[in-house]
Parts: structure tokens; C-alpha cells; sequence
């Protein structure tokens, strides 16, 4: 953590004036300071008010170029032209936005999370395989340890990842229980980088991030893909997107009679399923780019170091790129030249290890829930996140296994 920040009153004031900032363009009418905010479930009216204003919308106040246009969203997020640094290697008005914590590690203008771009990805397709076996059976042993009622975010959505995690990562048995305690902690790391969060949760994430650092820096080596620097920001990255999937595509099942069982019906559907949740409810809503040189988007001019907001969710909602669902609910995906493969978590090699972690996981879980608890259903109302601009999980999802395999509506509950 930096020096200048360590004090509870320094670091309040900054979040509290980042904050303000958010409010203030937001009450003025800015679309992209409203998501910011993050105060609502759907964010979606914002994210087309965003769309309404052309291909590339300047937000004046907060200085940020944000798209919501489908085909642009994909240019820019594979286009070498951005980086996730400046071209000095720091963050974009660093001394305006929330603190990012360590997990950013040391500065470099091409390099996301501790991994050059050019490197080979830590997580390779054969890993892949290995991560959804890993997925497949720590969710039997937590769905075997729960009792008839729970929260499907804080009983497994959220403990999956880390123990799945802990156990590819090679860290020993030992230290599984403080890894998952430290990972929790980390929990809103993805959506501080945007948006500030309270100051309790800052100094808790900040805190459990250095001494993650630390733990896995006892067990991991120094250099390579899998260095404790690449392993921290692999899984930050990883588990709040993939608790945010699980509970997504869960809930999207409940939403249209039948689906939940004919996927218990046929579990090797999870694939699919997770796929298509992933173009309707990304994990990850908002990437943030920097551009490396002065540049063009659609006729506006982009400065170097100018900062470049992708909308996720409300590019895969274009229809221009998105092909519309079937008659059983997923669509045809053209994955060949890429324009198929979803957005959120694309691009370097860091990016491409930590999205197939995160399909690994999500479907080994919906597999095995399909499998197990085929009663599974809502007993409560669903409700999401606050300040979570980037990941919108959930904070809570009380669920209760029934003697049914059918979703109810959880109204009906």
C-alpha cells in the first residue's frame, strides 16, 4: 500500500472525493458516472443512455471515453494500441481513482497483473480440463457439507474458487484455509478499481491483498507464468467473476420454465449454458484500457495515456454482433475468427488464463449442481451488490433443495 495512504483519514477523504466526483457527473447527466455509481441492479437504462450518444461517448467530468458499440468494444480490447498502464507505467489519474492494491504490481506500460503481454498464458487449454475436474469435485464436497437451506453465494459461489484455486496453484494443504479467508477479503478488488468502495472494505482489501502476496511469494517462485506477482492477479481476477457467473446463470435459469431441468436432465449442457450467460450477464461488465499513442475511435480523437471505458455487457447486447438465442435458449456462436468469442477477460495472456479459469469453474459448479441438488431452488430474494460496477454480483442468494427439480419463481418461495 502506498505510504501517503495508510493513514484511515488520507485514505477516507480520497474514496470520499472519488466518490463525490461519481455523484456530481452523475447528477449532471453523465450515463457512464451513473454506472459508476453503481446503486441499482440493472445498470442497463444507463448503459444504452451511453449508446444513444454514438459509438464513442466523452465523459466530460470523470475525463473517460466509454463505448457501448459491439464492434468497437472488440477492436479496442485486442488492439496493441491500448494497455492497461500508462506509457510511464502507472495508473490513469492514479491520484484521483480508488486505490487498486497490490495486485497491480510493479508498473509496466504492456504488462496487466505481473504478465507481459507477449507471454504464453499460465492457464493453457490443458490446464483448463484439469481446473473444471478440480471444480467438479470440491463442489460435491462443499454441496455434501451444506444442510438443506443456504446462501448459494456465501456457502459456495464464493468458497469454490478459492479452493479450487489453492489446490491448482500448489499451495499446501496448510495454507488453503488462510488463502480462502485472504481471497474473501480481495473480494471487491475488481470493482475498486472503478468504483470506491467504504473505507473498511478498502483497508480490509488492500491489507489481504499485500499479505496474499506474501503467502503465495513463500510458495511460488519469483519469475514465469505462474510467479506469486501472476498467481495474486490470476486469482483476483478469477474468483469474483466466477461466483458472479455461477449465481448468474442460476438465476437465468429460474427465469424461463424448463430450463433448470432440462439441464438437470442433461448436465452436460452447463457448457452451453455458461456460454450464453456469459454473452447475456458477463462476469465482468466494464474493461478499462489506456491508449498507448494518439489515436482515432470512429472519427474521435483518443490523446496518449487517455483512458477507455468498454461497456461488456451493453457490446454484447448490439445486435449487430450478437446472435440472437435459439429455440433452447443458447445462440449460434462463430468462434473461428473470433468474432464469437465473448468479450470481458479478452485479450493478453494474463486475460486469456484467467477467462479459461473462469469457464473451468463456473461449468464444472452448474454441472455439478444439476447433478446433485436437481431440487435446488430460490427461498429468498436475490440481492446484489452495491458500488459493483464491474463484477454486479450478489451479496446474498438464499437457495433451498426441494423435493422438485423445477426453479420456482423465488416470489412464489
Amino acid at each position: 500500500m502506498t505510504t501517503q495512504w495508510t493513514t484511515p483519514s488520507a485514505l477516507g477523504r480520497r474514496l470520499q472525493r472519488t466518490y463525490v466526483g461519481h455523484w456530481f457527473a452523475g447528477s449532471q447527466g453523465d450515463p457512464y458516472a451513473l454506472i459508476l455509481r453503481a446503486q441499482r441492479d440493472d445498470p442497463s437504462p444507463y448503459e444504452e443512455k451511453v449508446r444513444a450518444r454514438g459509438p464513442v461517448f466523452h465523459s466530460e467530468v470523470l475525463d473517460t471515453w466509454v463505448i457501448a458499440d459491439g464492434a468497437l468494444a472488440r477492436s479496442v480490447l485486442t488492439d496493441v494500441r491500448f494497455g492497461a498502464l500508462t506509457r510511464a507505467g502507472g495508473r490513469y489519474r492514479a491520484e484521483l481513482l480508488p486505490p487498486a492494491g497490490p495486485e497491480i504490481g510493479p508498473a509496466r506500460a504492456r504488462e496487466h497483473g505481473g504478465v507481459p503481454a507477449d507471454a504464453q498464458p499460465a492457464v493453457s487449454a490443458q490446464d483448463e480440463v484439469a481446473v473444471e475436474a478440480l471444480a467438479e469435485q470440491v463442489s460435491r464436497t462443499l454441496l455434501g457439507a451444506l444442510g438443506a437451506d443456504f446462501d448459494l453465494v456465501a456457502d459456495f459461489a464464493r468458497r469454490l474458487p478459492a479452493q479450487v484455486l489453492a489446490e491448482f496453484l500448489g499451495l499446501p494443504a496448510a495454507g488453503h484455509g488462510r488463502f480462502e479467508e485472504l481471497l474473501a477479503d480481495c473480494a471487491r478488488s475488481l470493482d475498486s478499481r472503478l468504483c470506491p468502495q467504504t473505507l473498511d472494505i478498502t483497508r480490509t482489501g488492500l491489507g489481504a491483498a499485500a499479505e496474499l502476496r506474501e503467502l503465495l511469494a513463500r510458495h511460488l517462485g519469483d519469475g514465469g507464468p505462474r510467479s506469486a506477482q501472476a498467481a495474486l492477479a490470476l486469482a483476483v481476477d478469477v474468483a469474483a467473476p466466477s461466483g458472479a457467473l455461477i449465481c448468474n446463470a442460476f438465476e437465468a435459469l429460474g427465469s424461463s420454465p424448463g430450463q433448470w431441468d432440462a439441464l438437470c436432465q442433461n448436465p452436460e449442457k452447463a457448457d452451453a449454458v455458461m456460454a450464453e450467460t456469459w454473452w447475456r450477464q458477463p462476469p465482468v461488465r466494464v474493461e478499462s484500457r489506456i491508449a498507448q499513442e494518439d489515436l482515432e475511435l470512429a472519427g474521435v480523437p483518443i490523446p496518449a495515456d487517455g483512458h477507455v471505458a468498454i461497456l461488456i455487457a451493453a457490446a454484447q447486447r448490439d445486435p449487430a454482433v450478437t446472435p440472437a438465442p435459439t429455440e433452447n435458449g443458447t445462440g449460434a456462436r462463430e468462434s473461428g475468427d473470433g468474432v464469437g468469442v465473448p468479450l470481458g477477460l479478452l485479450g493478453d495472456a494474463h486475460s486469456t488464463s484467467a477467462a479459461r479459469t473462469v469457464r473451468a469453474l463456473s461449468r464444472g459448479a452448474l454441472r455439478v449442481l444439476a447433478q446433485e441438488a436437481p431440487g435446488l431452488r430460490p427461498s429468498g430474494t436475490a440481492v446484489r451488490l452495491r458500488r459493483a460496477p464491474v463484477t454486479l454480483g450478489h451479496a446474498r442468494f438464499p437457495v433451498a433443495r426441494t423435493g422438485s427439480g423445477a426453479l420456482t419463481d423465488p416470489g412464489a418461495a
